[in-house]
């Protein structure tokens, strides 16, 4: 093992602390999220919409009254409109600019009292954005995670307060307020502020360029501020030219991508380092086009072409969830075959292109995780493995109720072998993670249960290794009838993590060579025809094999310390009870052994900075950088039964 000076322990400590590149929390407490709904009633909306249909209000009115009609009983929303209250004269403008009527409380959704609410709003004045955002966040609980959503055709026409600022103020009351803004029919400026004050709270920015565009981007949007992916990062902006690109440190982004774009960045590799980049792009329900895809290509210093790329496609991209692409680099590890202009350190440029063609203008935030692995100086660890882990037996014992997180950042935590069950609702896509020491793999398999007035749609189930490089994937169609994943039987699994299986032939075997979290992605489609009420119990039965292990011993200088994986600790989901055995028999201890550990011998050692990492650590204690979604432990919810049944697969 590398022996490290105190200072490098205390580094490693304070990396651990305030990385965000693996730093995933549990999901929020309770079954759905508040949210405050807040419309434009200004006089920009008595104007005509697109084909004749009435006027923009009409449209907006229409839009509301279908997110409603969709709403889960159970969801805390609350409505809130601006402008209904005065006219938009000029001597009208101060009481204008104060005109925030909240119409509903954030409460039990009462369907019939928000209908008639919006029903009776007449368009007529001014725009006050700021102190509507202002207004809406005073009606949403001061913790947890809570959400607006605006809907707005133009600028704000009352500043101050200018509404980029107030997002800003909005950010400082806790990382779980989130903004996601739509823009109806709006001009470039507009677009920009309502983009602005998206990215400042963390939420999401989205078109709607008619009546039939709003009516399904306002109920997708609301859905998923209900229960989400929650795109997290530090804002970065990638150029559209190479030459020009932001130099990356690790630690993971956030960038927004056109339908058809690409956009460069920057990475310093020295020699015997191996980059691991990952993009996930995040598409809303109701997304403009079925076909995503997401491309990652990497050239290498002064431009040579390195002749490498991955891609990877969403074929079901109008349900919603995300796409991760993951290209990893080795060419300037002693004995890589790469070519010659890219077998050398300097700085390398990945090229993320976003392509969805036909349909839509719609902008989706892309995650970008960066991890480099510094060069291997001392053992390797155990030989490669031949073969993957398999259940040995079914997990016994009753199902734990979970709550699945909305994203790779939010993953609830497994501890360990067992049974996990909770609830899936249409158009879901839940994070389960699994944490694997070196030696360790795991199996695994879901079952949806049957319902008889289950609707027909797709399912889909992923692996996804610490690099977010998807492992396998089974994916079926449901219609109601119990279906298990994957539908040939045998479980989707990984052999037990070793370093040298980065040079197995087998992909399946190849993708197991780094320690760390492993995540386990299920998602039930949008239902075809009427979603009907409520939605499908689903069953995870996890098996974890093998005992821990020496890992590789990895080198560095002072400045490229390998200090532990960073992952701040998370709630798990259920202690696992003392004594539990692992898949071959072997102990895996307790709950404490499922978490997040700063063990140096544990975790995959990451270069978290270049020559001034002390300084940045330092200045990150006083002023942090970066965005860290972090969310209060779920609580487990009551588990009905034992719903293994069946359930169907889909990606």
């Amino acid at each position: 093992m590398i022996r490290r000076t105190a200072a490098l322990a205390a580094l490693a400590a304070l990396a651990c602390a305030f990385s965000f590149a693996n730093a995933p929390s549990a999901a929020a407490e309770g079954e759905l999220s508040p949210v405050m709904v807040v419309l434009d009633s200004s006089g920009s909306m008595t104007a005509r919409d697109v084909g004749g249909k009435g006027t923009r209000m009409d449209a907006a009115k229409r839009a509301v009254g279908s997110m409603v009609d969709g709403l889960p009983a159970q969801a805390q929303v609350g409505l809130a409109i601006y402008g209904a209250g005065t006219g938009s004269s000029g001597a009208e403008k101060a009481a204008g600019c104060r005109d925030v009527r909240v119409v509903r409380p954030v409460t039990t959704v009462d369907k019939a009292a928000l209908k008639r609410a919006v029903s009776a709003t007449k368009a007529s004045g001014y725009t006050p954005i700021g102190q509507a955002l202002r207004t809406a966040a005073a009606q949403l609980p001061k913790e947890g995670q809570r959400s607006i959503v605006l809907v707005s055709d133009g600028e704000d026409t009352c500043a101050p307060p200018q509404p980029c600022e107030v997002a800003k103020e909005l950010s400082k009351q806790g990382v779980d307020l989130h903004v996601h803004t739509i823009g109806f029919r709006v001009d470039a400026n507009a677009r920009a502020q309502l983009a602005c004050i998206a990215q400042n709270t963390g939420g999401t920015y989205h078109d709607a360029t008619d009546a039939d565009s709003l009516l399904g981007v306002l109920g997708r949007v609301t859905e998923r501020a209900l229960r989400h992916y929650e795109p997290t990062g530090k804002p970065i902006t990638g150029t559209a030219d190479p030459v020009t690109a932001p130099t990356m440190t690790p630690g993971q982004y956030l960038d927004t991508l056109d339908p058809v774009e690409e956009r460069f960045y920057a990475v310093d590799l020295k020699a015997g380092d191996t980059a691991y980049f990952a993009a996930t792009a995040v598409f809303p329900r109701g997304n403009p086009r079925d076909l995503e895809v997401l491309d990652i290509k990497v050239t290498g210093p002064n431009g040579a072409d390195c002749y490498q790329s991955e891609r990877e496609l969403n074929t079901r991209a109008k349900d919603g969830g995300s796409l991760t692409t993951m290209l990893s680099w080795n060419g300037t590890v002693a004995g890589s075959s790469k070519p010659k202009g890219c077998s050398v350190p300097g700085k390398y440029v990945f090229r993320v292109t976003r392509d969805a063609r036909g349909g839509g203008a719609d902008r989706v935030p892309v995650e970008l995780l960066l991890r480099i692995e510094p060069p291997v100086t001392g053992s390797q660890g155990e030989p490669a493995q031949t073969s993957l882990v398999e259940f040995a037996q079914p997990p016994a014992g009753a199902v734990r109720g979970v709550r699945g997180g909305g994203s790779f950042n939010e993953a609830t935590t497994l501890s360990g072998p067992g049974r996990y069950g909770e609830t899936i609702y249409y158009g879901e896509e839940l994070f389960y993670r699994v944490k694997l020491d070196w030696g360790q793999g795991l199996a695994y398999r879901v079952t949806f249960a049957g319902r008889p007035d289950g609707a027909t749609t797709n399912i889909r189930t992923g692996l996804f290794s610490p690099i977010r490089n998807e492992i396998r994937f089974d994916t079926t169609a449901y219609t109601g009838s119990t279906k298990v994943l994957p539908s040939n039987g045998k479980p989707i699994a990984t052999p037990r993590a070793v370093y040298l299986n980065r040079n197995a032939n087998d992909s399946s075997l190849r993708k197991a060579s780094v320690d760390g979290w492993y995540y386990i992605v299920v998602k039930l489609g949008v239902a075809s025809g009427d979603t009907p009420p409520g939605g499908v119990p689903v069953t995870v039965d996890v098996a974890v094999a093998g005992d821990k292990v020496a890992g590789p011993e990895y080198g560095g200088s002072a400045d490229e310390t390998p200090a532990a994986s960073p992952t701040p600790e998370p709630s798990a989901s259920e202690p696992t009870p003392s004594g539990s055995t692992t898949e071959a028999g072997g102990p895996i201890g307790n709950d404490d052994d499922a978490r997040p550990t700063s063990d140096e011998s544990s975790m995959l050692p990451w270069i978290l900075a270049g020559a001034g990492v002390v300084l940045l650590l330092a200045i990150a204690v006083t002023v942090t950088a970066v965005v860290v979604r972090r969310r209060k432990p779920p609580t487990p919810p009551t588990y009905p039964g034992n719903p293994m049944q069946g359930w169907p697969n889909q990606r």
